[in-house]
């Protein structure tokens, strides 16, 4: 049963548009970034050599928008890219996915399915197997991708070890939101409102989180870690987070196939009641 929802799974997710739009806008994103930066030091030296030398530099640029964070233009394209996966790219990901988290109830074609003999944990499972480790791939790789573009635009700036750090970081987070957008769209049969109560309710919380200094040990501490160096992360704090962070995904997933046992479908009057 498990194999038959897998399937069924893959073939709903390389119809289409799905597959190649993930790849394309998410890992684009990771890459402009970097590139965006590039071209603003190159503008801003160019204006430098016309204007004289009292226009302010890169840097004062940089730090006067404050979003100086890093020790190196490289670093800061780098860090950028990466925050642009957590954000814009990960509601990219939702967006692409919700046709699986609960798209299927709202059409109502998850009748289909039920009457074809696919049980809740044949329907649930393999959603919370496949689409969860599709985004933790894509999101490392998109990690990677920021830090090769910005090692070649700016010079070896970003260390392998910084890029796969970050990258675990960037990844346990999108394991966590994915993991909770499917439990939301699922449960509610609403994806289009699980999206709006996963993106601005991880913002909320967060600041919340970090307000009452209970930053640690969550997966908020994985976000709160793009983009730092290696030598200066907290390892203890990162590896309970990842371990919190899957003790949470795989809660989600339970609850999830106790909801989804406990539903039932009507088409007494033409309808689903799910």
């Amino acid at each position: 049963m498990f194999k038959a929802g897998l399937k069924k799974e893959l073939m709903f997710f390389l119809r289409g548009f799905r597959v190649w739009g993930l790849l394309l806008i998410v890992l684009g994103l990771a890459a402009s970034y970097p590139a965006m930066m590039k071209m603003l030091e190159v503008m801003t030296e160019q204006a430098q050599d016309m204007l004289g030398t009292d226009m302010p530099g890169y840097g004062d640029i940089m730090q006067s928008t404050g979003l100086y964070a890093a020790s190196s233009p490289g670093q800061m394209g780098f860090f950028m890219g990466v925050s642009a996966l957590v954000g814009a790219g990960m509601l990219v990901t939702m967006l692409l996915f919700m046709g699986a988290a609960g798209g299927e109830q709202k059409k109502r074609s998850i009748i289909i399915p039920n009457c074809s003999g696919l049980t809740p944990h044949g329907y649930v499972l393999p959603k919370f197997v496949l689409y969860p480790i599709l985004t933790v791939i894509v999101m490392f790789l998109g990690t990677l991708l920021a830090g090769l573009v910005s090692n070649l635009l700016f010079g070896n700036s970003v260390t392998m070890q910084d890029m796969l750090f970050s990258g675990a970081c960037v990844a346990g987070y999108g394991l966590f939101e994915i993991s909770l957008f499917f439990m939301l769209g699922i449960c509610l049969g609403r994806p289009g409102i699980s999206v709006a109560i996963v993106y601005l309710g991880s913002e909320l919380l967060a600041m919340l989180i970090n307000g009452f200094n209970a930053a640690n040990y969550n997966p908020y501490a994985l976000y709160n870690m793009i983009g730092v160096p290696y030598e200066q992360a907290d390892m203890n704090n990162f590896t309970l987070s990842i371990i919190v962070t899957v003790v949470l995904s795989v809660i989600f997933c339970l609850i999830t196939l106790m909801v989804a046992g406990l539903k039932k479908i009507d088409n007494s009057e033409m309808q689903a009641n799910l």
